[in-house]
This record gives C-alpha cells, structure tokens and sequence, in this order.
C-alpha cells in the first residue's frame, strides 16, 4: 500500500477492534482484528499503532479508506487498509 499521509491519523489504537464496535458483519470483523493483530506484532519499543481515515475531498478519487499504521519516531513506516468503500 502507498504511505498514507500523517494528516489522517485519528486516533491511537490501544485496543483490538471488534466487529460490534464498527457495526460490521462478524468475517468483516475477523479481517479486520487479523490485520491489526499483524501490525500489533510488528511494533518495536517505542512504537504506536494509530487508527486512520482518509478526509473526505479524496474520497471522490480513493473511495472512503479506513485502517490502521506503525508509527515510529512520529514517522509512519507501515500501513494497512481495512476498509475502502466507493460512494
């Protein structure tokens, strides 16, 4: 996947995400806690796993996208989308 920007960072993600919590199918939700769980393996001391989703004046070109990144060093090294919807 491309580096996402920085600017769509949300939120620290501390906590695995359940399907109830995005109000999704439960093997959406399965996905979903799979690929966080990948990235949560990966952090290294220091690191920060950080929810993100892209604004909504690109959505017309990349279709709404939502997922999680490794941030290190106030740096994105690595990212994975777990949602991308086209309106």
């Amino acid at each position: 996947m491309a580096k996402i920007p920085t600017e769509w960072l949300t939120e620290r993600a501390g906590n695995r995400p359940t399907a109830e919590h995005r109000n999704l199918p439960e093997m959406a939700g399965l996905r979903i806690r799979r690929e966080w769980d990948k990235l949560r393996a990966e952090l290294q001391e220091g690191d920060e796993l950080w929810a993100f989703a892209n604004p909504s004046n690109t959505w017309k070109k990349q279709g709404k996208q939502t997922g999680y990144a490794v941030v290190r060093n106030g740096k994105i090294i690595k990212s994975t989308v777990v949602t991308n919807t086209f309106a």
